[in-house]
């Protein structure tokens, strides 16, 4: 099979899942994003297992595991905030695990794992303020982030490979261009505008302002990844999507994208 339609198959394959997951059920929500949050981990764990600094993938795991559930269960109102004191011990655990093993950097093992579990689950867990408005479910807002990405991305190539000539961030990603950058933030700009005659979530101005804040926040996100991925020297965070690479380089500009817009939604629109 071709590459060209490797990726094809594998990208209508990805969406289906992941606009399914979201469309169809808050619980196939949660299995979803939880999967995707173990991993997200998994992967972080073996980028970094080439390195002099080790993350401890079970309490990572836990850790990232308990940020998103817990996000999940009190939004949906199934649980009260005290429920994320449940991380307290985790945390504590990772410190702990340290004195036993005889590693050269345990602060530095201990501060990666952290930062894994905060970089991946985070941005999941406070995905549930968007997908939850007082307990009840509503998929518009969490789908939006997606398809926003998918058209700020499908814009940027098709600018960059027609007009794109001015590097953006050459030392990170050689082959993004401001061209193309443009190009795929005026194109979600339309795609907010469409979303708005569709989905009254918000007026036309916010899904305006919504869809500039994940444009620029997704672009602030992949160039973030590459940033990880160049520091120990591979091209793909993983290989679980034939001719995509792994579930760190799909997710790369949610991450980034999705804080920002919880942050703009919950501060300026609710």
């Amino acid at each position: 099979m071709s590459n060209f339609w490797q990726r094809t198959l594998t990208g209508i394959f990805f969406v289906s899942i992941l606009a399914g997951g979201i469309y169809y059920h808050q619980m196939s929500f949660l299995i979803l994003f939880l999967l995707i949050v173990i991993g997200g981990i998994h992967e972080m764990t073996r980028l970094f297992s080439q390195t002099e600094t080790k993350i401890d993938f079970i309490p990572t795991v836990c850790l990232g595991g308990v940020i998103f559930i817990s996000a999940y269960l009190v939004q949906s109102k199934m649980a009260s905030p005290s429920l994320f004191l449940v991380i307290i011990p985790i945390v504590c655990f990772l410190f702990i695990r340290e004195l036993f093993k005889r590693n050269k950097y345990p602060l530095l093992n201990v501060a990666m794992s952290l930062l894994t579990a905060c970089y991946i689950a985070v941005p999941f867990a406070l995905m549930n303020l968007l997908a939850f408005d007082k307990g009840i479910y509503n998929f518009h807002l969490p789908l939006s982030v997606f398809i926003l990405v998918w058209i700020n991305d499908t814009g940027a190539y098709l600018s960059g490979i027609t007009i794109g000539k001015h590097k953006l961030f050459e030392r990170i990603s050689p082959k993004k261009t401001w061209e193309g950058t443009l190009g795929g933030f005026s194109l979600t700009l339309a795609a907010g505008y469409v979303l708005s005659l569709f989905w009254d979530n918000l007026n036309t101005f916010e899904w305006m302002v919504f869809a500039a804040i994940v444009s620029i926040m997704a672009v602030l996100g992949d160039l973030a990844e590459s940033m990880f991925k160049r520091s120990v020297g591979v091209k793909d965070s993983g290989n679980i999507l034939p001719g995509h690479g792994g579930i760190l380089d799909r997710f790369d500009a949610v991450l980034f994208a999705i804080p920002m817009a919880v942050f703009y939604i919950n501060l300026f629109v609710r």
